[in-house]
């Protein structure tokens, strides 16, 4: 069961009942006693000669009970917490990166079982989900070209969501409350005008933005923008993203390129894990309507348009899904392979060129 079914099936009248965790370390003291006993402590906890252990998640057992306030963290902790490991944690470069994202990965999932538990109140579990929805989003990227046996997209990505729809599940909550309270509107806008240079602990618009770019294929998303309050539909960083997700459901995906060129770092990582998609889509159509037995197309044209990094990039794709490039790219709709898993995603491509974007670019904005 995930969080937030969770949470919606413990909302009822008689289960208002709230605990309050009074564990106010990063890791609970019997948990410390237990890892140090059985030497459990994770590479990432040492620091120095001493350690800093942080709460692992556990899974929930039939007769554990779970809700026991000495082993939660309240919110203050668990913000403190949130903000060490990815901050501090997320720049250790002793360990490789995807050690660092199995520990972070496994250390906010418990911090999210807290919440959970505890039932935080919609406006403290926005601003502790916001970080980790930037995680989710990063590493997704940071590790795109890992093998299977290393990194699992898919359950990245369900991880992600979970945590997205919870972020906006809150969200609307606290938009609901505001209307409840008479909330004039237009106040509300006045004060959120300048978005970008608020003092916000939490960024919906960015949250709002990476569900559209990371379910860019689901076309229902685009109902949720067209329902949101209009201080927010109005940013430009939104606007943005539905801009390339209606190119991409009317087949301009010359358009869904250029407009990706004004994508922020985290959102330019969600549309980099879409981008095999496109590029394997832009092809299939070519392969339609420049079918030809002698002309080609120049390598280094379709690097602009379909944003690779390199003609050699270029090359290996094309011959991929069956097409034949011989100073060009010959199409043709007949030895177009269709039924070839698309391609996986490149850390280096035209909209990140030769740099690959830092965990820190991303969370300090």
């Amino acid at each position: 069961m995930s969080y937030l079914n969770y949470l919606c099936n413990n909302q009822g009248p008689n289960k208002r009942e709230k605990i309050i965790g009074t564990c106010y370390t990063m890791c609970p003291q019997e948990e410390i006693w237990l890892r140090k006993r059985e030497k459990l402590i994770h590479i990432l906890e040492v620091v120095g000669d001493n350690f800093k252990l942080v709460k692992s998640y556990s899974r929930s057992a039939a007769d554990a009970n779970m809700a026991v306030p000495s082993l939660l963290r309240p919110y203050n902790v668990l913000k403190k917490t949130v903000n060490y490991l990815l901050h501090e944690v997320g720049k250790r470069t002793n360990v490789p990166v995807i050690v660092i994202y199995d520990f972070l990965n496994d250390r906010l999932r418990s911090v999210r079982q807290d919440m959970t538990i505890q039932r935080l109140l919609p406006e403290q579990c926005v601003e502790l989900l916001e970080p980790i929805i930037r995680f989710h989003v990063y590493f997704a990227y940071r590790l795109c070209e890992k093998p299977i046996k290393e990194f699992d997209p898919v359950l990245n990505n369900k991880l992600l969501l979970e945590c997205v729809k919870w972020f906006l599940s809150c969200a609307d909550e606290m938009d609901r409350l505001n209307r409840c309270f008479n909330i004039d509107n237009t106040a509300l806008s006045l004060d959120m005008v300048n978005l970008e240079d608020s003092k916000n602990m939490y960024d919906r618009v960015l949250v709002e933005s990476l569900y559209i770019l990371c379910n860019i294929e689901n076309n229902q998303l685009l109902v949720r923008y067209l329902g949101l309050p209009s201080y927010i539909k109005r940013n430009p960083r939104l606007k943005l993203a539905y801009e390339i997700a209606i190119a991409n459901l009317k087949n301009d995906f010359m358009r869904v390129c250029r407009l990706s060129h004004g994508l922020c770092p985290l959102t330019t990582c969600a549309f980099v894990i879409f981008l095999p998609t496109l590029q394997k889509r832009i092809l299939q159509i070519m392969s339609s309507a420049y079918n030809s037995k002698q002309l080609t197309v120049p390598t280094t044209v379709l690097q602009d348009w379909l944003l690779f990094n390199n003609v050699v990039d270029v090359t290996e794709c094309c011959k991929l899904y069956g097409l034949n490039v011989d100073n060009g790219v010959q199409f043709n709709k007949m030895s177009f392979k269709c039924d070839i898993e698309v391609h996986k995603p490149k850390l280096n491509n035209r909209l990140t060129g030769e740099q690959i974007i830092n965990l820190e670019d991303v969370l300090t904005y």
